[in-house]
């Protein structure tokens, strides 16, 4: 696993969550993710080798060069390695996390409710 630089971990049951690893995907020109579904085997060692917290499978996690990243900053991380337009929204980052925690808190609490929630895994 030592050659995995860009790992995202996701909710698999969550048809948000699946959506947005078939976006990145789709903007990952050169294909620097790697995905792995909460549950999977993989990334059990992930969260063991980098002390991912559990409170996170609520949240993206993005692993960068062996950093850890949650929420917001994850997710504009994520972006600022896309394709086309995308790596813009980084600018988000500007703002303190705090604020930007507690609207990606929002959106994850009701993610279900929102947009439904999936048996299976269909983002490969």
């Amino acid at each position: 696993m030592e050659h995995l630089s860009y790992i995202i971990l996701y909710d698999s049951s969550c048809n948000l969550c699946q959506k947005s690893v078939r976006f990145i995907k789709r903007y990952d020109k050169r294909q620097l993710f790697s995905f792995m579904p909460f549950g999977s085997n993989d990334a059990g060692l992930i969260v063991s080798r980098y002390g991912v917290n559990r409170q996170y499978k609520e949240s993206v996690v993005f692993v960068l060069k062996g950093k850890v990243y949650t929420k917001s900053t994850a997710a504009l991380l994520i972006c600022w390695h896309l394709s086309g337009f995308w790596p813009i929204l980084s600018i988000f980052l500007l703002i303190p996390t705090p604020i930007r925690d507690f609207f990606y808190d929002i959106i994850a609490r009701n993610r279900y409710r929102w947009f439904g929630k999936c048996e299976s895994c269909v983002t490969e």
